[in-house]
């Protein structure tokens, strides 16, 4: 009976070595190489909040439809500017790159572990936008997450961009009171209507 125990023991430890052997070839790369395994990060949600925020943004914000028909209404901007079919193809272009733009910033920034993004005026300072924020207001990327429409434009004629903060950047041309939160107790901030239109500059 003993033996029979012994017999039984063995066979199990060998089944068990075989299927450890087994996993293990199921592991190499087709070169014999041992597979690498995906990293995990120590936060489940990491992976979500680094996703490309093209999807997000563009729920978001008005489609290209939406913000042409309106513009096609308007024969004026906000501040009396009479907008001709030309500017208005203009503000519709400038619209789809500014978005863009705010993506590709993001998505390049994620790739280099970005945790800070500042808005900034660029070529001029927006008068719309300057009524809600200064440069050097900043968002953290899990903000941006949670709430795509911070992302510029704002408006068609909307002159804010997004930059990474990587650290170290030099701001003291950017804002004089230095980085401060767009964000207070985690309340989303009041942003300017996507309707307020200004004709873009030629200079």
């Amino acid at each position: 009976m003993a033996l029979a125990l012994i017999s039984a023991i063995l066979l199990i430890l060998l089944v068990l070595i075989a299927v450890r052997f087994g996993l293990n070839r199921g592991q190499l790369t087709n070169d014999g190489e041992p597979a690498r395994q995906p990293t995990m990060h120590a936060s489940g949600i990491y992976s979500i909040i680094r996703s490309s925020p093209r999807e997000n943004i563009m729920t978001a914000k008005p489609d290209e439809d939406e913000i042409g028909k309106y513009i096609s209404t308007l024969n004026e901007d906000m501040r009396g500017q009479t907008l001709t079919d030309e500017d208005k193809h203009a503000l519709l272009n400038q619209w789809n790159s500014s978005i863009n733009t705010s993506i590709t910033t993001v998505e390049e920034g994620d790739q280099c572990d970005v945790e800070f993004y500042y808005f900034d005026f660029i070529p001029t300072e927006c008068p719309v936008c300057k009524q809600y924020f200064t440069k050097g207001k900043f968002v953290t990327r899990e903000e941006i997450f949670l709430n795509p429409c911070i992302l510029p434009p704002f408006h068609p004629g909307c002159t804010c961009k997004i930059q990474p903060h990587h650290g170290k950047e030099n701001l003291r041309e950017t804002t004089e009171l230095g980085m401060l939160p767009l964000f207070k107790n985690q309340e989303l901030p009041a942003l300017p209507d996507w309707k307020t239109v200004i004709k873009l500059s030629n200079e």
